[in-house]
Protein backbone atom coordinates (compact mmCIF):
# COMPACT_ATOMS: atom_id res chain seq x y z
CA UNK A 1 0.00 0.00 0.00
CA UNK A 2 1.28 3.30 -1.26
CA UNK A 3 1.01 6.16 1.50
CA UNK A 4 1.09 9.96 0.96
CA UNK A 5 1.72 11.73 4.18
CA UNK A 6 0.43 15.04 4.52
CA UNK A 7 1.69 17.14 7.44
CA UNK A 8 3.15 20.89 7.44
CA UNK A 9 4.96 19.64 10.94
CA UNK A 10 8.34 18.06 9.91
CA UNK A 11 8.76 16.40 13.14
CA UNK A 12 4.83 14.47 12.49
CA UNK A 13 6.20 13.76 9.26
CA UNK A 14 9.75 12.11 10.36
CA UNK A 15 8.05 10.52 13.08
CA UNK A 16 4.71 9.26 11.86
CA UNK A 17 6.20 8.59 8.96
CA UNK A 18 9.15 5.79 10.32
CA UNK A 19 6.14 4.75 12.23
CA UNK A 20 3.53 3.41 9.56
CA UNK A 21 6.26 2.40 7.34
CA UNK A 22 6.81 -0.41 9.22
CA UNK A 23 3.42 -1.76 8.99
CA UNK A 24 3.84 -4.54 6.42
CA UNK A 25 3.30 -4.07 2.74
CA UNK A 26 3.25 0.08 3.57
CA UNK A 27 5.78 1.93 1.51
CA UNK A 28 5.81 5.91 2.26
CA UNK A 29 6.08 7.61 -1.49
CA UNK A 30 5.73 10.99 -0.52
CA UNK A 31 5.10 14.09 1.91
CA UNK A 32 3.57 17.32 1.32
CA UNK A 33 3.47 20.35 3.59
CA UNK A 34 0.30 22.09 2.04
CA UNK A 35 -2.70 22.48 -0.07
CA UNK A 36 -0.65 22.79 -3.48
CA UNK A 37 2.13 20.18 -2.64
CA UNK A 38 -0.83 17.69 -1.70
CA UNK A 39 -2.43 18.15 -5.19
CA UNK A 40 1.06 17.72 -6.57
CA UNK A 41 1.86 14.40 -4.26
CA UNK A 42 -1.52 13.04 -4.91
CA UNK A 43 -1.05 13.36 -9.15
CA UNK A 44 2.53 12.43 -9.15
CA UNK A 45 2.74 9.22 -6.55
CA UNK A 46 -1.34 7.87 -7.34
CA UNK A 47 -0.88 6.85 -3.51
CA UNK A 48 -3.80 4.28 -2.05
CA UNK A 49 -3.66 5.81 0.89
CA UNK A 50 -3.52 9.71 2.13
CA UNK A 51 -2.99 10.76 5.70
CA UNK A 52 -3.69 13.96 5.80
CA UNK A 53 -3.85 16.64 8.93
CA UNK A 54 -6.68 18.74 9.25
CA UNK A 55 -5.35 22.07 9.27
CA UNK A 56 -2.49 22.88 6.75
CA UNK A 57 0.18 26.24 6.66
CA UNK A 58 -1.50 29.34 6.62
CA UNK A 59 -5.72 28.78 5.69
CA UNK A 60 -4.68 25.45 3.95
CA UNK A 61 -7.63 23.45 4.94
CA UNK A 62 -6.79 19.17 4.89
CA UNK A 63 -10.87 19.23 3.91
CA UNK A 64 -9.61 20.94 0.49
CA UNK A 65 -7.51 18.14 -0.48
CA UNK A 66 -9.90 15.37 0.84
CA UNK A 67 -12.81 17.01 -1.60
CA UNK A 68 -10.65 17.38 -4.09
CA UNK A 69 -9.02 14.13 -3.72
CA UNK A 70 -12.92 12.49 -3.57
CA UNK A 71 -13.80 13.97 -6.06
CA UNK A 72 -10.93 13.43 -8.82
CA UNK A 73 -9.23 10.24 -7.30
CA UNK A 74 -12.58 8.23 -6.15
CA UNK A 75 -9.98 4.83 -5.42
CA UNK A 76 -8.01 6.23 -2.89
CA UNK A 77 -8.64 6.65 0.95
CA UNK A 78 -7.86 9.23 2.96
CA UNK A 79 -7.57 9.19 6.88
CA UNK A 80 -7.44 12.61 8.84
CA UNK A 81 -4.90 12.44 11.35
CA UNK A 82 -5.05 15.89 13.68
CA UNK A 83 -4.45 17.50 16.45
CA UNK A 84 -7.95 18.71 16.29
CA UNK A 85 -9.82 16.21 17.87
CA UNK A 86 -13.54 18.21 18.26
CA UNK A 87 -16.45 16.07 17.44
CA UNK A 88 -17.90 18.58 14.97
CA UNK A 89 -14.42 18.37 13.10
CA UNK A 90 -13.91 14.44 13.01
CA UNK A 91 -18.19 14.83 11.59
CA UNK A 92 -17.65 17.14 8.98
CA UNK A 93 -14.41 15.07 7.37
CA UNK A 94 -16.56 11.29 7.69
CA UNK A 95 -19.00 13.06 5.89
CA UNK A 96 -16.34 14.49 3.13
CA UNK A 97 -15.12 10.97 2.62
CA UNK A 98 -12.56 10.42 5.36
CA UNK A 99 -12.39 7.16 5.94
CA UNK A 100 -11.07 7.34 9.43
CA UNK A 101 -9.86 10.64 11.64
CA UNK A 102 -7.33 10.15 14.28
CA UNK A 103 -5.92 12.45 17.26
CA UNK A 104 -2.45 13.02 16.59
CA UNK A 105 -1.89 13.56 20.45
CA UNK A 106 -3.57 10.26 21.70
CA UNK A 107 -4.45 8.07 18.91
CA UNK A 108 -0.97 7.78 17.08
CA UNK A 109 -0.60 4.08 16.90
CA UNK A 110 -4.36 3.04 16.92
CA UNK A 111 -4.08 5.33 13.40
CA UNK A 112 -0.70 3.00 12.54
CA UNK A 113 -2.63 -0.36 13.54
CA UNK A 114 -5.47 0.92 11.14
CA UNK A 115 -3.21 1.62 8.55
CA UNK A 116 -1.35 -1.88 9.22
CA UNK A 117 -5.22 -3.58 8.69
CA UNK A 118 -5.96 -1.04 5.57
CA UNK A 119 -2.66 -2.86 3.91
CA UNK A 120 -3.37 -5.98 4.55
CA UNK A 121 -7.07 -6.32 3.40
CA UNK A 122 -5.54 -4.94 0.20
CA UNK A 123 -3.38 -7.77 -0.04
CA UNK A 124 -5.84 -10.17 0.62
CA UNK A 125 -8.08 -8.94 -2.43
CA UNK A 126 -7.54 -10.87 -5.86
CA UNK A 127 -6.05 -8.30 -8.61
CA UNK A 128 -8.57 -7.08 -11.08
CA UNK A 129 -9.58 -9.33 -13.77
CA UNK A 130 -9.11 -12.66 -11.86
Amino acid sequence: MKVLLVDDSSAIQQSFGALIATAPGVEVVGFAVDVASALEAVAQHRPDLVVLDARLRGQDRGLDVLLFVRQNYPGVKVIMFSQYAWASMRETHMQAGAVAYFDKAMEFHQARDYIAELSSAAAARPPPGL
